[in-house]
């Protein structure tokens, strides 16, 4: 059978109580939290920034550890693929959690090639090597990119894994689901665009019939997981994350 492993919640952000967060993974570990950073949302004095500091405090004091991915999006991927990378940004990859391991295990690189500038493949490739070793890099593998994606793989890196979404993060369902691009059960794949509570276990079921028997792969929403003030409910996070589970649970007793 297929195996899930992560559920990504994405949209945590400063109106996300910490304590409820920790206290949700710890009854659904399976979890990954999924914070969007940039310059415009994320730099020095921001609320948002500080509300990581927080985190990173709060999981310290307590002893606690969480799967937490970076999303970074806008001026912050740029520099990252093309350039210099902020301070703020480098500021928090440098924070480390409670084995001292890099608190956001995974970063992913949210560009998008003929609306943000062509990543420097020799630069990419020396951030790749540099925070790879401790970390995995998500990139989003659609037409616009994908070549760009083999290219990285062809010469030698595997530091990476990809998100299959062909809405660009628009939160559009998807009408069919991609076979994955890569046979090296090294590189996670993973699937977004339109995930709901309500719909998550169809999706699965349809997932389920292009990932081979026995790959590992994830699910990523966002936009189904807010409430009525805009942002993440940890209520509809549960519900998503249980009935993920409940499918797993159906799909191994068919096994």
């Amino acid at each position: 059978m297929q195996k899930l492993k992560f559920v990504t919640c994405s949209g945590a952000n400063e109106f996300t109580d910490i304590k409820e967060m920790v206290a949700l993974t710890e009854v659904y570990p399976v979890i990954e939290w999924g914070i969007q950073v940039s310059g415009k949302k994320c730099s020095f004095g921001s609320a948002r920034y500080q509300w990581l500091c927080d985190l990173q405090k709060h999981l310290e004091e307590e002893g606690k550890l969480l799967n937490l991915a970076l999303h970074i999006n806008q001026d912050w991927v740029e520099g990252f693929t093309t350039g210099k990378i902020p301070q703020e940004l480098e500021d928090l990859l440098e924070m480390r959690d409670v084995v001292d391991e890099p608190l956001f295990q995974r970063l992913q690189l949210n560009f998008k090639l003929g609306r943000d500038k062509t990543p420097d493949i020799d630069l990419l490739e020396a951030r790749l090597n540099k925070y790879g070793k401790e970390c995995r890099f998500i990139f989003s593998y659609n037409p616009e990119n994908k070549d760009l994606i083999h290219q990285i793989y062809r010469e030698g890196s595997r530091d990476f894994d990809v998100l299959y979404d062909s809405s660009h993060g628009e939160g559009l369902l998807s009408q069919s689901w991609e076979e994955p691009a890569f046979y090296d059960e090294s590189i996670l794949q993973g699937y977004s665009g339109g995930i709901s509570p309500e719909n998550v276990e169809d999706v699965l079921s349809q997932i389920a019939e292009v990932v081979p028997k026995g790959r590992v792969f994830y699910i990523d929403a966002e936009g189904n997981l807010k409430g009525e003030d805009g942002h993440i409910s940890l209520e509809k996070c549960a519900a998503y994350v249980k009935k993920t589970l409940a499918w797993e649970g159906k799909n191994e007793a068919q096994e």
